[in-house]
């Protein structure tokens, strides 16, 4: 275990920076497209919002001792992305004499919260939904989306025609989606 300096008892140990340096870069890898996703939502010019992204990244960094651990990160980004896009289209509107107001950034950005938050539902009844399926059926989707098989490779192996295994995968789709729906209303899964 690092030692902390006599002389600076609050100074951060080079271990502890690196863990921390370590634990921000797998959150920000892993929320990446969904914050550059938010301040595209402001920001619609690709090299505009690129360097908006890049001082978002920074911003992150500097505030990154804020963020609560065990809480949502791609959600805490995404807050502080829609704040800095905000400014940098605030800046823009004043030299670009045009752009839109702070009232209508303000209900893009509850619209983003929103559908966010319905997002990470959806995703959680999925996973309550995908582990009531049967071992095989929850296989079989494993291979159609998450391997580098391709449907006929899938078909052949599963000993089926291809129509059947897109039959096979659409009742799925349906039966995941309903579910999904009714843990939504509350209902039983």
């Amino acid at each position: 275990m690092a030692a902390i300096s006599k002389t600076s008892p609050n100074r951060i140990t080079s271990l502890e920076s690196d863990e921390r340096q370590l634990r921000f870069m797998q959150s920000f890898a892993a929320a990446y497209r969904r914050i550059f996703a938010c301040i595209l939502t402001i920001i619609p010019h690709r090299q505009e919002a690129d360097d908006v992204m890049q001082n978002v990244c920074a911003v992150l960094w500097d505030k990154f001792d804020e963020f609560e651990e065990g809480t949502n990160f791609a959600n805490w980004a995404c807050t502080i992305a829609f704040f800095e896009a905000k400014n940098h289209a605030r800046r823009e509107r004043r030299r670009r004499s045009f752009g839109l107001n702070d009232t209508v950034l303000s209900k893009l950005e509850q619209m983003r919260v929103g559908s966010s938050e319905l997002l990470e539902l959806r995703r959680q009844e999925l996973a309550n939904c995908l582990s009531g399926l049967k071992k095989a059926d929850h296989a079989m989707l494993l291979k159609f989306y998450g391997g580098d098989l391709t449907a006929k490779e899938i078909a052949k192996r599963e000993g089926r025609s291809i129509n059947a295994l897109y039959v096979k995968l659409n009742r799925l789709r349906r039966r995941l989606a309903d579910c999904v729906q009714r843990g939504l209303m509350g209902g039983s899964v």
